[in-house]
């Protein structure tokens, strides 16, 4: 495994989560979002950084696209964990709390 890569695919993939949560989900906040031609445009980017991340995450994972489809998907969980309570005060419950621990276990088992 190659830890450097793993760590740069990481940060590739919470930078492009970001965008694509408020691509998702700014419309909640603001209806026009939606309608305008910013959330295209962060998707294109979003695309981009996700590409890149799954170029460096397959490879340092030594070719499994399996540890590095979990690694987009937990990102994007954790993503969601930071975003939901700042911009719609949505609190972490116990089902939430320990959707993060096994979400986190998943990386734990990947890396392992």
């Amino acid at each position: 495994m190659n830890y450097s890569k793993i760590l740069l695919s990481t940060a590739l993939f919470l930078l492009g989560s970001f965008g694509h949560w408020y691509i998702m989900y700014w419309q909640f906040k603001s209806p026009k979002w939606i309608t305008s031609f910013y959330p295209y445009l962060l998707a294109l980017a979003c695309t981009f950084l996700w590409i890149k991340a799954s170029e460096y995450g397959v490879q340092g994972f030594n070719g499994s696209m399996w540890s590095n489809r979990f690694l987009f998907f937990v990102t994007g969980v954790i993503v969601g964990s930071i975003l939901y309570p700042i911009h719609f005060g949505q609190t972490f419950t116990l089902k939430v709390v320990i959707q993060l621990v096994l979400a986190l276990l998943i990386i734990v088992v990947s890396i392992w």
